[in-house]
This record gives C-alpha cells, structure tokens and sequence, in this order.
C-alpha cells in the first residue's frame, strides 16, 4: 500500500522555508543538543525528518564553526548560497550560519531568514522533538495577514521559537541587535504580530536539562511499546 502524501504547509498560498534552529552551546544540558541520540539518530535527524514531508526547503541555522549533519544525500551550502527546492515536490537541505557569533536564537533566526528563499518561514528550535503539524498549519494561516504569528500558551507566554516569521522584518531585526538587544520577545512590539493562545501547557515541549531529555527517551519507549 502506497504512503499518504502528505500536503505541504503554505502562507497565503505560498511555499514556505522551514528553519531548524540547531546553534547555541547546550549549557543546561551539558551537551550539544542537535547531536542527542533519539531512537538511532540525532535529536536534529528526529526533528529534519517530521519536517520534511511538510517543507520543500529546510535550512539548519548554526554558530559559526558548528557542523549540521544534514539527511544522506542533501549536500550542504555556503551561508549566502541560495537554491530552491528540487522539482517533483522533493525538499533542499541547507545550513545557515550566524554572522556574527553570539547573538543567541535571534541571530539564528536573521541567518536563516536571510538565506531563505520563501517569504515565509517556520522556525522551530532543534529542541523541540515533537512537531505539531496543526499548530504550524495555524501560525501559518494567521502570517498571511501579519509579519510575525507566535503561539502564546495557557500563561500566556510567547513560544518564539515554534513560530511564523516573513523575510520583511529582517531590519527590524538588524536593528535590535545593533542597539544590543538579544531577546527575541521586543520584536513582537515592532512588527504585525498575531499571537495564537494554546491551552495546553504540554503541547509544545523542549528539552532543556538532561533530566527532561531522559524523560522524553521515556515517553518515546513507551509509545513504542504501547
């Protein structure tokens, strides 16, 4: 039996680049965190893999000097190189790298907006494991009428790094960081943005100490088992 083709996510009608956020030094969990081992293959390979049925590009924002191991057979590209994806409905692989290192997840974020070739762009930290398809379908809709489309959970806090940015705010960005800020959440002050509020508190996880990485190897040999 043939696989279910699964439909492309789209904004306004419009393919749109998918960003990895894979760079920064894993302090907490004392260790890099794109290179967890998760059911035979790196944390980055889990999270590329559920991207890829859903984006015809998928770029991995990384420090400088880091390396992004990219799925057998996608080859890599030089920071400014730009190619859109292979035709029949196949996805690109690339990697992004910072420009100036040290700028945390924002500078994540201008590096693979600048190196897209969509105006849209899901970006999505290499932390969060589990993808949830609708949510990302949702932000998506809601970036056609805004710059920025961000979840907002049950406290009403922002999840910036499971979101929907367009290519037009990259000056704003540039800006923060010129001025020293480093913080992603004062961008939502200087662009459209549409934040959409999800009651459940577990829906969006991230694996920050090692404790919560255990318990999601947990979670996943249950599943298995079930």
């Amino acid at each position: 039996m043939m696989g279910t083709v699964k439909k492309r996510i789209r904004c306004s009608g419009k393919e749109m680049t998918a960003i990895v956020l894979a760079g920064g030094r894993g302090r907490r969990m004392k260790a890099d965190k794109a290179r967890l081992a998760v059911g035979g293959r790196t944390l980055l390979e889990h999270v590329l893999g559920q991207l890829k049925p859903y984006f015809g590009e998928i770029l991995v924002s990384v420090s400088r000097g880091q390396k992004a191991e990219l799925p057998a057979g996608s080859g890599s590209r030089a920071k400014a190189e730009k190619r859109g994806a292979a035709a029949g409905g196949s996805t690109s692989f690339g990697v992004a790298v910072d420009e100036v290192p040290d700028l945390g997840p924002l500078g994540g974020i201008l590096a693979g907006l600048k190196a897209a070739t969509n105006d849209a762009c899901a970006v999505v930290a290499c932390d969060i494991p589990d993808i949830d398809v609708p949510l990302l379908r949702s932000l998506a809709r809601a970036a056609s009428e805004a710059d920025i489309a961000v979840p907002a959970g049950p406290a009403g806090h922002y999840e910036p790094l499971f979101a929907v940015y367009r290519r037009v705010i990259v000056p704003e960005i540039e800006a923060l960081l010129r001025s020293g800020e480093r913080s992603i959440i004062p961008l939502f002050g200087r662009c459209r943005t549409a934040a959409l509020r999800f009651e459940d508190a577990g829906r969006l996880r991230n694996l920050n100490t090692r404790a919560e990485y255990q318990d999601y190897l947990k979670t996943l040999d249950r599943k298995r088992h079930s």
